[in-house]
């Protein structure tokens, strides 16, 4: 989280990085909700070392709605769940019973806050937005030269030196044979490259509109 960062809306969600930053921020201009303010966390194993700073802003009580969206990464969704709602415990903020399943509460200041977590890419399976975001494109023609130009990549690679995450590759992969080139996922929701109306993307346009709508 950048050192100048103000609250400055009643309505906070929290992801990771930069890219999730630009995604998050292009999927709820698409399904048009407004005023929610975006914190960029700075990576999925910061969550805990930054959200004490967040909570201390002087415009932390006036948070009304505070959402956490994490990548599951090579564990069950559950564990990153269990994390962020160890923070929100040690904070005696409202705690969720279940992953994307919000909870209406109060704050330390005794007003009302709902809080929400979402665990990528599915609330369940290890994985991340990236995993989504191909899946949104998976239909494509072009997808199935991402495939296999990636696999071919990495066969003639030493194990030493193989790419340790698949899904970024093809992302990358993926993101280089478009018109205007973007080098990021995030660049890419800009740019309109992810199919924001593919079912694939319902269960987290359904967080986002339960949890600020």
């Amino acid at each position: 989280m950048k050192q100048n960062f103000q609250i400055e809306s009643d309505r906070l969600l929290a992801v990771e990085g930069r890219d999730e930053y630009n995604f998050f921020d292009s999927i709820l201009k698409h399904i048009g909700i407004k005023d929610v303010q975006l914190v960029d966390i700075g990576g999925k194993d910061k969550f805990k070392t930054e959200f004490p700073a967040l909570y201390n802003l002087p415009g932390f009580p006036r948070v009304r709605f505070l959402g956490f969206i994490r990548d599951a990464e090579d564990k069950k969704a559950y564990a990153a769940f269990s994390s962020i709602c160890s923070i929100l415990k040690k904070y005696s903020l409202p705690k969720p019973e279940a992953i994307n399943e919000p909870i209406d509460g109060k704050n330390n200041d005794g007003q009302a806050i709902r809080i929400s977590i979402f665990i990528m890419p599915n609330n369940l399976d290890r994985g991340m937005l990236e995993d989504l975001c191909l899946e949104s494109v998976s239909e494509k023609p072009v997808f199935g030269c991402v495939n296999q130009y990636v696999e071919c990549c990495l066969s003639t690679l030493p194990e030493s030196e193989e790419s340790t995450n698949n899904s970024k590759a093809k992302v990358q992969t993926y993101l280089a044979v478009q018109k205007d080139i973007a080098n990021s996922l995030g660049t890419g929701a800009q740019k309109g490259y992810w199919d924001f109306e593919h079912d694939c993307f319902d269960n987290i346009k359904r967080f986002l509109q339960i949890l600020f709508d």
